[in-house]
């Protein structure tokens, strides 16, 4: 390790060392979730009651120890008081075929939103980037390369960083990955995306941050080859215009990497009114070879109805066809969705998972919506799982390494939540337990 490396942003690794919605949501329902105790202050905060408090936030599927089996982490913001919150990441290791040990658990920032998880500096650990909505950061954490799972102390790589989703990719073409933060700004004209280009003669170091303007406030990123060239593009939500009391308007598009390294022009085959970006992401639908854009857009209001969106690339290399949009006006629980090949016909489907409150009094339901491809960029329902806790975040991955797609849903205090596809039944998943 080179010593002297260090961060786009002033600290040098050598030291070592908004999600509102769904906040309030939790804060509504969690005496019937069991996620706040029964309070633990004296009684003289009329608010003792909702503490402690878990949010989650993030959950992952991914090999971190590099021993070949995949591993759990999830992101939460623990709140203990209106002014204790700490964000947490934690790490469920798989000690054998589809047993995991007790979280490990690493302290970053106080809100925690998104991350994204890479070996950044080639040492064979994966490193993890997050954006922490609590104090509008995003902070580096370097998994030791000795000592697999665990972490060096949070290093703060950016401030003034508003967006939600990081991304870490080669975006200039030089080989070494570099990571992009989306950003917000005011007025709407300021709004960048800023990237942290890595330094290719020296691992681990960032080059000063640059910041790429954008035609409206940035909230998701993501990467992939959106124009056959071979080199990693930026794909992005832009809001272009709405937000407060006024229906949004995204588009979703990319700025292409051209032949210097640079990033083009942002182009947008698509866009949304009265719909928020959740989920971003790059991947092939239809098999043809060419990536396409996925999104899973949630309401901004009750005129609105979330959907699973693909945006696919035509014959001719950068050029889409119009959305498909498979609209979920019918299902209940729409926190969080995930895109994988569910059913082994080697093409990316869909779970929608998420919890919602019914019946009076009210109690808290929650469940997992399996949907398959259907043709065209749009997908079909096929199965409903009830969940046994109240599942906000889900995320897909072999989780016992027989290679098929399973799934694990997050529940913040409740802890994680695991469907196994079946090895001999495509598309058909155990119901739902608890990861340990």
């Amino acid at each position: 390790m080179d010593a002297s490396r260090q961060a786009a942003s002033p600290t040098p690794r050598s030291t070592r060392g908004r999600a509102c919605v769904q906040g309030t949501l939790t804060l509504l329902l969690a005496s019937s979730l069991g996620a706040c105790g029964g309070g633990g202050g004296d009684g003289s905060n009329p608010e003792d009651w909702l503490y402690p408090l878990t949010v989650d936030t993030d959950v992952a599927v991914v090999d971190l120890d590099g021993d070949g089996r995949q591993d759990v982490l999830t992101l939460e913001q623990l709140a203990t008081s209106e002014t204790d919150r700490k964000g947490r990441l934690l790490y469920y290791r798989q000690t054998d075929t589809g047993a995991f040990a007790a979280p490990i658990v690493t302290v970053v920032g106080t809100y925690p939103w998104r991350f994204a998880i890479a070996d950044l500096d080639g040492d064979g650990a994966p490193d993890i980037v997050i954006i922490d909505a609590g104090t509008d950061s995003a902070w580096l954490l370097w998994q030791d390369a000795v000592q697999r799972g665990r972490f060096e102390p949070p290093l703060q790589l950016a401030t003034d960083i508003h967006g939600y989703d990081p991304v870490i990719a080669d975006l200039n073409g030089d080989g070494a990955p570099d990571i992009a933060l989306p950003g917000l700004g005011s007025p709407p004209a300021l709004a960048t995306v800023r990237i942290l280009y890595q330094d290719p003669l020296h691992a681990g170091n960032f080059l000063p941050a640059v910041d790429l303007s954008m035609p409206g406030n940035t909230a998701h990123v993501a990467a992939g080859d959106l124009n056959r060239d071979g080199r990693s593009d930026l794909a992005a939500s832009v809001l272009t215009s709405g937000g407060g009391s006024t229906a949004p308007t995204i588009l979703l598009g990319y700025r292409p990497q051209l032949a210097d390294g640079s990033l083009g022009p942002f182009t947008s085959p698509a866009s949304h009114t009265g719909l928020n970006v959740a989920r971003l992401s790059v991947a092939d639908y239809d098999g043809d070879g060419a990536q396409d854009l996925f999104a899973y857009l949630t309401p901004y209001s009750v005129q609105y109805t979330a959907t699973l969106t693909v945006v696919l690339q035509d014959a001719a290399p950068g050029a889409f066809l119009g959305a498909s949009n498979t609209p979920l006006e019918d299902v209940r629980g729409i926190d969080d969705a995930a895109f994988a090949d569910l059913n082994r016909d080697g093409r990316p489907d869909a779970a929608v998972a998420g919890f919602f409150p019914t019946g009076s009094p009210s109690r808290v339901e929650s469940r997992a919506n399996l949907f398959t491809q259907s043709g065209g960029g749009l997908f079909a329902p096929t199965t409903v799982h009830e969940m046994p806790v109240a599942v906000a975040r889900i995320a897909a991955g072999d989780l016992n390494g027989d290679g098929a797609t399973d799934l694990v849903g997050f529940a913040g205090a409740d802890g994680c939540v695991v469907m196994l596809q079946s090895a001999t039944t495509p598309g058909v998943f155990s119901p739902p337990h608890a990861l340990r």
